[in-house]
């Protein structure tokens, strides 16, 4: 009996077996491969920043300029190329390898970054401004591109910032709260410096704060808030207020901060804060804990906030927040400082609407729980607005 010829149904399976098998090993094979030139890569590039470090420039770039003639469309490489010539200050030179990178890859942050540092560096400060506002606009927590805007706004002819607001508070039974303020502040080549005087009205009494807060930084991504103020009657603001904080960038679009609060009145209230802010592209998310040690028991305040960051200027956003606790995010009159059974909701935006110009509203609504009586609703508008000059 004659059999049709062909592969028989067992060696069909071992034909597909054996391709599956051929085609994992080339596959692996690729994957070893480009992993193996990663590594490379790295390698040569630690090595090269290794030798500048050293002292041996001449054998850093004659290293870089060979893998470049052999890949000449390696960024990495190339971009550590440019950040090696700036160190040298060989700026005009950097700035061509940088930008080759940016041609190759426009949205290459670390490129960009290291192109503005060269046109700061260089004297170019309207390049490095159009920079710094190109990163800001996709990346508002960057640490190097905020620290260049802060000295630009130094030496820039506007300088100084007047701002002026008006906070009301009302209630759904009691009177209103009033609440005027004005700063005056100058950005100086080691952070903000500003005078505020607020004056409040509640309750009946008046009274006035004047304080004075700076914004010292410290390097790229360290920086610290210092503020003092006093009363002037200690009728609603403490005799004296203090407030400290230590912002350090950590990586990855993490800030983190802890610090301290004295207000001064006939009891004394001691607060400490932390807070965490994580960048992702154009969004902020804040969370806050104010902690308050009392007798007979401490109390915690606890504020959530979500940002939409706007334009290229690292400044305005649009935010909402929740809260338990302090219905404000700055206590400084007995009454925000009073860790009441209160939920907070607060939408909020600062904006610029000119180069010169910037508008701020806030509006919030609060709930508190009262003993024996109905809760209590705060409704808080805050307006204001900002010019440079």
């Amino acid at each position: 009996m004659c059999k049709t010829l062909g592969a028989s149904p067992g060696r069909a399976a071992v034909a597909r077996h054996v391709r599956r098998t051929g085609r994992s090993l080339i596959a692996a094979a690729a994957v070893l491969l480009a992993a193996q030139t990663v590594f490379a890569q790295d390698d040569l590039i630690a090595r090269a920043r290794a030798a500048s470090s050293s002292g041996r420039s001449a054998e850093a770039f004659a290293m870089l300029e060979e893998r470049l003639a052999e890949s000449p469309r390696d960024v990495d490489v190339r971009l550590t190329y440019g950040l090696l010539l700036s160190w040298e200050q060989r700026y005009d030179e950097a700035r061509v390898q940088l930008q080759r990178v940016l041609a190759q890859a426009p949205r290459y942050q670390d490129a960009q970054v290291a192109l503005m540092n060269v046109e700061y560096w260089s004297g170019r400060r309207a390049e490095a401004s159009d920079l710094s506002m190109e990163i800001l606009a996709t990346d508002p927590g960057n640490p190097q591109a905020r620290l260049i805007r802060q000295r630009l706004d130094a030496s820039s002819k506007r300088p100084w910032q007047v701002t002026t607001w008006y906070t009301s508070d009302t209630f759904n039974d009691g009177d209103p709260w009033h609440e005027f303020a004005a700063s005056l502040g100058r950005e100086t080549p080691f952070g903000t410096v500003l005078l505020r005087g607020t004056e409040a009205r509640r309750f009946g009494y008046g009274d006035q704060l004047i304080e004075v807060e700076a914004y010292p930084s410290f390097r790229a991504g360290t920086y610290a808030f210092i503020g003092v103020g006093a009363g002037t009657r200690n009728t609603l603001f403490p005799s004296y207020r203090t407030a400290f904080d230590l912002y350090q960038n950590v990586g990855h679009g993490l800030e983190v901060s802890g610090g301290y609060r004295r207000l001064q009145f006939a009891d004394p209230v001691s607060i400490y804060v932390a807070t965490a802010t994580q960048y992702v592209g154009q969004w902020s998310v804040i969370g806050r804990v104010y902690y308050v040690p009392s007798d007979p028991s401490d109390s915690w305040s606890f504020h959530g906030e979500s940002r939409r960051h706007l334009g290229g200027d690292g400044k305005s956003f649009i935010g909402l927040s929740v809260s338990q606790g302090f219905s404000r995010d700055e206590p400084r009159t007995a009454g925000d400082a009073a860790t009441l059974h209160s939920n907070t909701v607060k939408g909020q935006a600062d904006v610029a609407v000119s180069p010169r110009t910037r508008v701020l509203v806030t509006l919030s609504s609060s709930r508190q729980e009262r003993t024996l009586r109905a809760p209590l609703w705060q409704t808080t508008l805050s307006l204001g607005a900002a010019y440079r000059f």
